[in-house]
């Protein structure tokens, strides 16, 4: 049985009785996903450098809490909001930017047909009306701008059961949108998409953009790395949505040549970051992180890049903050502060189309004798 103290590494001290409901929720959590409770029994193997910051244990206690009241099938509604899942008032810079692209009538018609959203037992009215404004503007603009029609091509799963926002009776999404934004500066028109063959994201939470890459590519091999409940549900989310595609669930493992043969046959794959390590040199393709590197210290940063430069082949590609202060830590993390390899070759970097205050930068990395991460320094 898992020791909560593994799974609840408090840096704070809270009232009993409040501590004593949350870890109940936990607990709950992890009684009734044993394979969740798989996935925390990995993290006594974890060094220090992979260990969640202060920050994601206080959100994980959180996320666990969710899924221990309100399941595993409601996840869409709770735990994606601690990932990419927006709910601001109309006078985030989000929205603004997206209403001037839209125009007045558009925002007019849109902006009504929010406030008509019929809300549920999970999001109040406000909420409710927040996202499904956020959502219609947000689709308007990447549905103009997508000149190939991928938007057509991808289907909101019901998995999770996503808020209700339809267009044209069909049922549409954030992390559809962002998802297909991201797809599009990853694969950007300088990228060899011949050599993208094998995919690792960090930190993909419940494995929204994977499912766009999965979906629009299929003949690539996911490999999705990440800590509990994250991994458990991009697991299970996947796994459902995908049911078709060989999978290499997660388990513990010592030595990757104990599992290479079932690993390398199949095209999607779930690890803990530990795990990473064993992955051998220059075997992805495309590496990506999204919205997780700035919510970490320097020196799990640091840590990671030198895995970025030692397992990457061709392509790194990440999305972040500009800058932030990461909570709990009492660090700032500049988008300077990244250490680059001085021998990386930027294909592109700009300011995140829709999210102004996130920038977005592309690689190409240097052949495997070649070693220039800044983190080695």
């Amino acid at each position: 049985m898992t020791d909560i103290c593994v799974v609840f590494r408090h840096h704070s001290t809270p009232t009993m009785n409040a501590l004593h409901d949350r870890q109940d929720c936990a607990i709950d959590a992890l009684e009734l996903y044993p394979d969740l409770r798989e996935i925390y029994e990995e993290l006594p193997k974890f060094r220090d450098e992979i260990l969640p910051s202060k920050y994601w244990e206080k959100l994980n206690r959180k996320n666990l809490q969710q899924l221990g009241i309100d399941r595993y099938e409601n996840f869409k509604r709770t735990v994606a909001r601690n990932y990419f899942t927006w709910v601001v008032n109309p006078l985030n810079g989000q929205v603004r930017f997206l209403m001037r692209e839209a125009g007045i009538t558009e925002s007019a018609r849109t902006f009504w047909r929010a406030l008509r959203t019929p809300s549920d037992g999970l999001w109040n009215k406000r909420h409710t009306f927040y996202y499904s404004l956020l959502t219609q503007l947000l689709w308007t603009y990447v549905e103009k701008y997508d000149q190939e029609r991928l938007l057509a091509r991808l289907v909101e799963p019901s998995a999770g059961n996503p808020p209700r926002v339809f267009r044209n009776d069909r049922l549409i999404s954030q992390d559809l949108a962002n998802s297909l934004l991201e797809y599009k500066a990853i694969l950007h028109p300088e990228v060899d998409r011949r050599e993208v063959r094998t995919i690792l994201e960090l930190g993909p939470g419940y494995g929204r953009t994977a499912y766009v890459f999965l979906a629009l590519q299929p003949g690539c091999r996911y490999i999705l790395v990440d800590i509990p409940p994250a991994l458990y549900i991009a697991q299970r989310y996947l796994t459902s949505v995908f049911p078709d595609r060989r999978v290499f669930a997660f388990r513990s493992f010592d030595n990757y040549e104990s599992v290479r043969e079932e690993m390398e046959d199949c095209s999607i794959i779930f690890l803990t970051p530990n795990q990473l390590e064993m992955i051998p040199d220059k075997s992805i393709d495309m590496f990506i992180n999204i919205s997780s590197l700035h919510e970490m210290r320097m020196d799990q940063i640091r840590f990671y890049f030198r895995e970025f430069e030692r397992l990457t082949r061709k392509y790194f590609y990440f999305k972040q903050w500009q800058e932030t202060q990461v909570p709990l830590e009492n660090e700032t993390i500049r988008e300077a502060d990244y250490p680059i390899g001085s021998s990386w070759t930027l294909i592109n970097r700009q300011q995140c189309e829709v999210q102004h205050k996130f920038f977005e930068a592309l690689y190409e990395l240097p052949d495997a004798g070649t070693r220039s991460c800044e983190a080695e320094k």
